[in-house]
């Protein structure tokens, strides 16, 4: 399937003005990882992301000329076996990413790479997913050896379903990233054009987890808004016709940010980040609702006013959803991943007991980011539910919380810290 395509050869910016920088960008990066890794045995070097489709974001700057609004994804992929030397790697790719991340004239332009090692047999066993199927869809081969590159038999079948699970997960990962937003942004440290794109990444990807669950799920930025906004103009009727236009209203103002159109003034944010949280908290209660029911489009009369007031809920739908598989992997990665769990200690009790109450820890994340979100005023205050949510919530995190919004603060920086260790970049 994959060709060596080097940078140049394909689209990479949403604006053609652009092109040219973005290709000298790419092409610094390929150089500095392919001369980091010329020792090591690897197999290839994968562009992964928008910019692999032609969709990436820059904008004109005064000062550097012209400034990325996303980061440079790719996948570097290994032998597999015992005998590739993966620390080493890993070490070199560090070693690379931190070079670039923290130039100076790069971090003026944002100019971001994110790269991780893949060994050739994940590729071959990657599970159906919005991102494992863009990566085969779209992905570039910047240089290595195509022969050695294998594809998964799902694919080479001609499969290219995503299962609902998967549109779920990555709607309550973008969640996380919501409450990462929101506290930067209580905590004064968000710029507000950072904010913007924050919020405008919510509204695409929300839009990209329902387009799987209605049936218009497509694997570029412009198709996808455009078959979404059909469905929902056709039947309003699934989310009530006020509901539908500001998802659509939304999008449309998202997907004019990430091509690069000036954005709206973020004047106050508070109100753009609770408007996000609102409509965040309806979507999930109607996912969760559709993949508990046998009909997932069905448009029965709860569907126009779930109950999403009850924030036990989240707790309980997350637990009927997990599959006995899916929590024993989870459990798996945790004991694998935090080694002081092996010699329970105090804290390896107590993060052990936190995760059985939420059923594993993936559970416990992602119901704190979901909380968090749906719940992030009620959290700062002293009347209930609020104390009780926190204290449920300092449970499951495995921290002792305060009162008002220093309790809230802390919570959603424990909780970043879990997702970012536990869940980030592990497989669903």
């Amino acid at each position: 399937m994959f060709e060596v395509q080097p940078p140049g050869s394909f689209p990479l910016s949403v604006d053609p003005a652009f092109q040219a920088d973005a290709v000298r960008d790419l092409e610094q990066v390929s150089r500095m990882v392919r001369e980091a890794t010329r020792p090591f045995p690897v197999l290839g070097l994968i562009l992964t992301g928008s910019v692999a489709r032609g969709e990436g974001t820059l904008i004109a700057d005064a000062e550097a000329g012209t400034r990325w609004l996303g980061d440079l994804d790719c996948v570097l992929v290994a032998p597999s076996g015992w005998r590739t030397p993966a620390r080493e790697i890993d070490d070199a790719i560090l070693q690379v990413v931190s070079q670039l991340n923290n130039d100076p004239a790069n971090r003026r332009r944002g100019l971001k790479l994110g790269l991780n090692r893949m060994p050739a047999s994940r590729l071959a066993r990657l599970r159906q997913s919005i991102f494992n199927r863009e990566l085969l869809e779209h992905a570039k081969l910047l240089w290595g050896t195509p022969a050695a590159l294998p594809t998964p038999s799902w694919w080479t079948a001609g499969v290219r379903e995503v299962p609902l699970r998967d549109a779920f997960r990555l709607l309550n990962n973008r969640i996380m990233q919501q409450v990462i937003a929101r506290t930067s942004q209580e905590t004064g440290d968000a710029e507000p054009l950072s904010t913007e794109y924050r919020l405008g990444k919510f509204w695409i990807e929300l839009a990209t987890s329902l387009s799987v669950f209605l049936g218009c799920y497509r694997t570029t930025y412009r198709e996808r808004q455009s078959a979404f906004e059909a469905l929902l103009t056709a039947r309003p009727e699934i989310f009530g016709a006020e509901f539908s236009q500001l998802l659509v209203s939304r999008l449309r103002e998202a997907m004019a940010v990430k091509f690069g159109q000036s954005p709206r003034v973020l004047t106050p944010p508070g109100r753009w980040f609770n408007e996000a949280a609102r409509v965040a908290r309806r979507v999930w209660f109607w996912e969760s609702a559709r993949m508990l029911d046998a009909n997932p489009l069905g448009t029965n009369s709860d569907d126009a006013n779930p109950d999403d007031t009850d924030w036990r809920l989240v707790i309980s739908r997350l637990r009927r959803l997990e599959t006995g598989r899916q929590r024993a992997r989870d459990w798996m990665r945790l004991l694998i991943r935090d080694r002081a769990l092996r010699r329970l200690t105090p804290y390896a009790v107590s993060t052990l007991r936190a995760a059985l109450s939420a059923g594993s820890r993936a559970n416990a994340i992602y119901a704190s980011g979901s909380l968090l979100e749906f719940f992030w005023e009620e959290i700062g205050l002293e009347t209930e539910p609020g104390p009780q949510i926190a204290r449920t919530l300092g449970t499951f995190l495995n921290v002792r919380t305060g009162s008002g919004p220093a309790r809230r603060l802390m919570l959603a920086r424990s909780a970043q810290a879990a997702w970012e260790q536990h869940l980030h970049f592990s497989p669903a």
